[in-house]
């Protein structure tokens, strides 16, 4: 009998015990999944970590190629922090950018091996290159596209804005930058997937997002980008030019703009304006006020990353427009000048180190 009471007191105890152990588990279950979870409260410190030391070290080197390493390194990273029910679109936003330049630089490569190819008449290695060109432009562009839409779904989500709309009340200068990086991502997007013989889909109206966008943001303040990139659409879409108003003129006034804030990306829009349009005589201008401006030039030190993309692509387009009509790249030291100018270009046609 006092066994049978034992075992039953014991039996009891476990019963206990074990529901003890199952409204805990429950308990715990709750807690992981409330806004309050350890795991998300994790990935946001990693979000923030990143945000705060690792983003402001990337900006503040001038190194292009570690950059674009970092942005295909650390992008997965910052896509896999959402498993914590953290948020790192705008993060991510930001690195998918870096990571679709490494692309673009693969698919600028190719273009260079194609036109070469092409200067000299070997056919089966144009047709290479040409496949090359448009598979890595798709890679850019499904990247850059990404970045387009992280960027959209953030705002979205956290300020309750569609791109194009109403303009959202940034909170932080990071805000206004990932804001701008996205748009222009955006607007690579389209370039790329128009390259890659539309193998992305890039919706066509992003354009037109875009430049209702960038009217949010203060054009003084970041580098003459906003402007730059608005004349940039009023050039490519009929009938969007505002009355009485000079793209080219807005785009050189943004370039002065950018020279004068540290940071030349409106220059290279510019060039790609005027490249894109057919318009050899503005692109060669563009060129030139690069090479005579960036005497003396002082870049700003907190994004210096930016400036030295846009000193890339100045140098991609002068290379791509050299390549195109002598069969090699631009020679040292001749960025700004040109293969049939009247003037003696010095270094720019030496070859006697071939």
């Amino acid at each position: 009998m006092k066994q049978a009471q034992s075992s039953g007191a014991l039996m009891s105890i476990i019963s206990v015990v074990l529901r003890f152990r199952v409204v805990l588990a429950v308990t715990a279950g709750a807690f992981m999944l409330s806004a309050c979870s350890p795991v998300k409260m994790g990935g946001e410190l990693a979000i923030k970590f990143t945000e705060d030391k690792t983003l402001p070290f990337m900006l503040q080197d001038d190194d292009v190629d570690m950059a674009c390493a970092s942005g295909e390194t650390l992008t997965p990273v910052m896509r896999s922090i959402a498993v914590t029910g953290a948020d790192p679109d705008q993060l991510a936003a930001v690195m998918y950018v870096t990571a679709a330049y490494c692309s673009e630089q693969r698919a600028f490569a190719a273009e260079l091996r194609y036109l070469r190819a092409q200067h000299d008449n070997l056919i089966s290695d144009a047709q290479d290159a040409r496949i090359e060109q448009k598979r890595q432009a798709a890679v850019a562009s499904r990247r850059e596209y990404a970045a387009y839409q992280d960027m959209e779904h953030y705002f979205s989500k956290k300020f309750k804005v569609t791109i194009g709309g109403r303009c959202p009340s940034f909170h932080r200068s990071f805000d206004e930058l990932s804001f701008m990086l996205g748009m222009i991502a955006g607007m690579q997007a389209l370039a790329d997937d128009i390259n890659s013989e539309n193998q992305v889909g890039v919706p066509m109206d992003i354009a037109a997002k875009v430049e209702r966008g960038m009217g949010c943001l203060d054009n003084e303040r970041w580098w003459g980008v906003p402007n730059g990139v608005r004349a940039m659409v009023w050039n490519m879409l009929p009938g969007a030019v505002p009355p009485g108003v000079d793209p080219w003129a807005v785009m050189i006034k943004s370039a002065q703009i950018g020279r004068e804030k540290g940071v030349r990306l409106s220059y290279a829009l510019y060039a790609i304006s005027a490249q894109t349009k057919g318009d050899d005589a503005r692109m060669r201008d563009a060129l030139r006020r690069y090479a005579k401006d960036s005497k003396n030039f002082v870049v700003d030190p907190k994004f210096k990353i930016l400036d030295a993309i846009s000193a890339v692509q100045m140098q991609n387009i002068s290379d791509r427009y050299w390549t195109e009509h002598t069969g090699s790249r631009t020679p040292i030291g001749g960025l700004g000048t040109f293969w049939d100018d009247t003037h003696d270009s010095g270094q720019a046609l030496n070859i006697d180190n071939l």
